[in-house]
Parts: C-alpha cells; sequence; structure tokens
C-alpha cells in the first residue's frame, strides 16, 4: 500500500506542476519587452530589430534575413547608398542574425508584415541547413508559435516548450515592474540605434567574445575552422522524400516566409554565401530546388577562393562585405525594377 500512496502522490505533485505551468504560459505579455530579453547576448540586435519595424516611421524597401554569413556579408548603409545613386528605393536593412535556424528569420519575418510592406525580401542561404531550430527562437516567438510550430519534426520543440513558462513569468512580472526585470515598457528614441545598422565589421562568437571583423584570419585559422565545419557537416541521413523530416526547420519556414512575402506582394530573392573554400556551385546547394520555387538564387560562390576577405572560415571581413555588397548593387536593383512593375 505505502508504494501505491507513494506513486499517487508523485501523480498529484506532477498533475499540479503541469497545471501551473499551462497557466503560466498563457500568461499575457509585452512583445516589446520580449525582443528585450537577448540584450546582452550575441543576439542583442533583436531589440533594434523591432523597434526599427514598430517604432520608426520610415519606410522599409529592401530587408535581408538569414545566418551570421549574411550578417557579417551585407553593408547595408553601403547598399542603401549605392541604389539612392540610382534613384531607386533606398531603405535598406540587414535583421540577420547569428546562428542557424531558420524559424528565427520567421519570427523576424511575422513582426516585419506585421508593420511593414518592402519591396524586396533576401534571404541568405548556405550549402546545407541545419537540422534544428535557432537556440534564440524560445525567447522571441510567439506563444502560439512555440506551441504549435505547424511541422512535426521539431527537434526543439520539447525544450522551448519546457521554457515557455518561465519565459511568461518573467514577462509578466516585467509588466508590472519593468526597471525590475531590466525590460523597458516604453521606447526611448535616445538609444535607439537608426533606420539602418551595418552588421559587417565584428564577428559575436557564440562565447559572446567579439572577433576583429577588420583583419582577414590567418592562414592557419582558416583551415582549422573550415575541418572542423567540414567535419559537422554530414550529407543527408533519410532519402530525399523524408527532406521535410530531417530538414524540417529549413524547409518549413522557408515555404511560410516566402509564401507570406508573396502574398503581401513582396519579391523573394536568396543569396548563396559560402564558407572559405567550399562548395562554390549552385549544385552543390542542397536546398536549391526548394529556393527556386520561390526566386531567384544568386551564387556569390566567388567568395570562396578569397581568403584576404575571410575574416575566419565562414564570415567575411569589412572589406569582404564591401565587396560583396557592390556586388550587389546591381541584382537588388534589377529584383526592385522588377517588383515594381
Amino acid at each position: 500500500m505505502v508504494p501505491l500512496r507513494a506513486f499517487r502522490k508523485i501523480l498529484v505533485v506532477l498533475a499540479v506542476a503541469l497545471a501551473s505551468a499551462a497557466v503560466a504560459a498563457f500568461l499575457p505579455d509585452d512583445p516589446y519587452q520580449r525582443w528585450q530579453l537577448l540584450d546582452g547576448t550575441i543576439h542583442a540586435n533583436a531589440r533594434w530589430i523591432y523597434e526599427r519595424i514598430h517604432f520608426d516611421p520610415k519606410p522599409i524597401d529592401v530587408v535581408f534575413l538569414g545566418p551570421s554569413r549574411m550578417g557579417a556579408g551585407v553593408n547595408a548603409p553601403r547598399l542603401a547608398q549605392a541604389l539612392e545613386a540610382r534613384g531607386l528605393p533606398s531603405n535598406v536593412v540587414n535583421f540577420s542574425l547569428p546562428e542557424t535556424g531558420r524559424n528565427i528569420n520567421w519570427a523576424v519575418a511575422e513582426q516585419l508584415f506585421a508593420a511593414k510592406k518592402p519591396k524586396l525580401l533576401v534571404l541568405g542561404v548556405i550549402e546545407k541547413p541545419s537540422r534544428y531550430g535557432h537556440s534564440a527562437y524560445k525567447y522571441l516567438a510567439r506563444r502560439r508559435d512555440i506551441v504549435d510550430p505547424g511541422y512535426l519534426a521539431d527537434v526543439n520543440y520539447v525544450s522551448d516548450l519546457i521554457y515557455l513558462p518561465f519565459r511568461q513569468m518573467r514577462l509578466f512580472g516585467a509588466g508590472w515592474f519593468p526597471d525590475a526585470f531590466g525590460l523597458a515598457r516604453r521606447f526611448d528614441p535616445a538609444r535607439y540605434r537608426g533606420p539602418s545598422v551595418d552588421t559587417t565589421g565584428s564577428l559575436v562568437l557564440p562565447d559572446g567574445h567579439v572577433k576583429d571583423g577588420e583583419n582577414p584570419a590567418s592562414h592557419d585559422e582558416l583551415v582549422r575552422g573550415v575541418r572542423k565545419l567540414e567535419g559537422g557537416n554530414h550529407p543527408p541521413f533519410l532519402p530525399a522524400s523524408l527532406a521535410d523530416v530531417e530538414f524540417g526547420d529549413e524547409r518549413h519556414y522557408v515555404r511560410k516566409i516566402a509564401e507570406m512575402a508573396q502574398k503581401n506582394g513582396v519579391r523573394v530573392a536568396f543569396v548563396f554565401l559560402p564558407y572559405y573554400t567550399g562548395p562554390s556551385a549552385l549544385a552543390d546547394v542542397q536546398e536549391r530546388t526548394l529556393y527556386e520555387r520561390y526566386g531567384p538564387v544568386l551564387n556569390a560562390g566567388f567568395l570562396s577562393t578569397h581568403a584576404e576577405w575571410y575574416a575566419d572560415y565562414g564570415h567575411l571581413t569589412r572589406h569582404g562585405a564591401e565587396v560583396l555588397t557592390d556586388w550587389l548593387v546591381g541584382p537588388v536593383a534589377q529584383w526592385l525594377g522588377e517588383a515594381g512593375t
């Protein structure tokens, strides 16, 4: 009888814990405070992204979304100047965030299309997408998107869901006592970074350290980085018919982003950004066929042979970013022209 009673007590405790977590998960929050949760981390640009979308009345004409290769590779203010000189729409932003995981781009796109209507959205793509979602998604995503990601093969689903009640409790408390939680309720124009931010020139590493992006890495450093990257890259384990299972994050959210863009009359394009000495042909881009359903895929594979343009194995120096940005002016101008027809 004693073991049975203990088992019942455990069940009661678990039931109470689950019920409490469920209640906490549905506590209300302020989206602006939610997008401040990553202040002080490598994803601190999240606050500026939200502020640019919701508090800056200037339109957004061209938006870049992608992983850190895109963030380090495209100088938005420089591209804006070049487009303005051509008499083209020139409000350009780079909303890329470090690390891979396409669901974080979807979180940004949801905010973007709720408040702005860009003319062109450019997604940065790499040779092989991650099998996992983004580590910061659970901080920024809407509650309903965490509860129901919309596809079955979400490897991060349990960990994201477990964190949700804790996030909501913090945000609920911050709604009443913002200073105590370090999350502002009101937008402060004095600390706003402006309508376009240059995300090139420095690399924020996963441990939080900032790496100099002004100068190229040494040959030995590049080789070590490439070996580590290639050692962690594995070809698909499952047959092509199950790609939506193995690479669900990339395939599901690229579709959602592109379809929402097209629904809003926004032109979609893709840019392939290689790592140093990596594959440089579009045929080497694993998901190229998927991308081409929604827009042209521009190949920046020429970068991969220029060690002098890489700050590390996968990210460009400031000068390398200027080379890439200047190279993008022509295609972006063409895409803008097509978007306006």
